[in-house]
């Protein structure tokens, strides 16, 4: 016979055996004077399901919804961002948590993963990004350049330059990022990125501990 999963036992079945029990006994208790004929045992019956149906159905209704609420606060408080924020000011609220985002309509699925979206998050509370995720005005292309090709080795992502630039409006980044590194020379606030993209990782061990963070901290320049 086939396992039910333990999610149902302890989420389903276990709270629904409870609140027949006390359904059934709520329905007893109600017809607990009438004397025992059909009539009485029908009540019975319409009293018991009606106590265990509805709010079993408001139950199974929401039960998602609060552990997706209580999943997120939890995250909240875990996170580096999850309060406050500097570098330009936002004109826009702030999001329930730092991870709860909500995306433009034209915003690439390939940054859509939890692991970018940490990042991109990240940078729109220190100023860098808008609400749209995308470079503030007079943003220096240079370092927008630096910023997709870390988060696309850091997440692996493939054809960073084609979606960024896309989404972000900016032509020739590679070639940009390629100038700067054969000059050996660091782009304005890459110091600062970088410091974002490490505090990001160490509060996330999903980032931390992989070979593609690893290998993106080996390479930077400090």
């Amino acid at each position: 016979m086939r396992r039910l999963p333990d999610d149902f036992n302890v989420n389903i079945l276990l709270p629904g055996a409870v609140w027949l029990l006390i359904s059934v006994l709520a329905g007893r208790v109600a017809v607990a004077r009438l004397e025992t004929d059909a009539i009485t045992v029908v009540m019975f019956v319409v009293i018991s399901l009606v106590i265990f149906i509805v709010p079993m159905a408001v139950y199974m209704e929401y039960r998602k919804k609060i552990e997706q609420l209580s999943e997120r606060k939890s995250k909240k408080a875990s996170s580096p961002f999850g309060s406050g924020s500097s570098g330009k000011s936002q004109s826009t609220t702030e999001p329930e948590t730092a991870y709860r985002f909500s995306f433009p309509p034209d915003f690439p699925d390939a940054l859509k993963g939890d692991r970018t979206m940490i990042f991109m998050e990240a940078l729109r509370h220190e100023g860098f990004l808008d609400a749209e995720y995308r470079p503030h005005d007079g943003c220096n292309a240079t370092l927008m350049a630096f910023i997709a090709d870390s988060i696309a080795a850091i997440c692996n992502i493939s054809r960073q330059w084609k979606i960024f630039g896309d989404y972000w409006h900016l032509n020739n980044m590679r070639q940009l990022l390629d100038v700067k590194n054969r000059r050996g020379s660091k782009a304005d606030k890459e110091d600062v990125i970088i410091s974002i993209f490490k505090k990001v990782a160490e509060a996330d061990d999903n980032i931390r501990n992989t070979d593609a963070y690893r290998s993106w901290e080996r390479n930077i320049k400090i």
